[in-house]
Parts: structure tokens; sequence; C-alpha cells
């Protein structure tokens, strides 16, 4: 099966929060990430197709770097699965990504990558 991405993912694991509909936050870390969304482990199920909100932080050395703003964009949630018993994966999608966004992001993908 060939696999057809409108972006390429990068591997990169920082902390991110997630707000659902309802105003419950979920911490989870990024497994992948590129322009147009973000895989997460976490440890509830996302609901496939629910919109939610996703603030990306930049870690150094397992630290929260509290020097750099993090990215905050809206999101659905394209996919969620079982990873075990108490670990889920899920893949969001971003929704309207704004240009100063989107740039963000490539910084990040940038400095990761480098980092990496």
């Amino acid at each position: 099966m060939t696999e057809t991405r409108a972006h390429p993912r990068y591997e990169i694991r920082v902390s991110a929060e997630l707000t659902l509909h309802d105003g419950e936050q979920v911490t989870c870390v990024t497994r992948d990430l590129s322009l147009g969304g973000v895989g997460v482990d976490t440890e509830r199920p996302l609901v496939e197709g629910a919109s939610l909100s996703v603030e990306l932080f930049v870690v150094v050395d397992d630290i929260e770097d509290e020097t750099t703003l993090p990215l905050n964009v809206s999101g659905k949630v394209a996919w969620c699965r079982m990873k075990s018993q108490v670990e889920f994966l899920a893949g969001i999608q971003f929704l309207d990504v704004t240009a100063e966004q989107k740039t963000y992001l490539q910084q990040l993908v940038s400095a990761q990558a480098a980092a990496g």
C-alpha cells in the first residue's frame, strides 16, 4: 500500500496539550509532526471527527522551553486506536492554519530535525 500524504511527517517528540470541545484538557506527547497535523500518544481515547485545540510546547533536554511561546492551532481527530490497555495513538489534522502558524511549524520542524 502506498501512502500519499499532503505533508511529510517528521519524528518529533514535544509536549502537547489538547483542549477538547467540552473544555477538558489532555496532556500528551507528540510522535510525529507535519505542516498538516500531528500524531500523539495519549492515555485516553479521542473521538474521531471531534474538534479540539492543540497547543505544542518546545522541549529542550526533556524540559519545556519557557522562552519559546507555544503554538496553538485548531484541529480535529482524524483517527484514534488503542496502543495498549492504557495508551492510545491518535492523528490530529490541523485546521485553518494561518501563515504565522505555518511559519512556526516550519521552524519547529527544522529546529527539532537539526537537534535530532
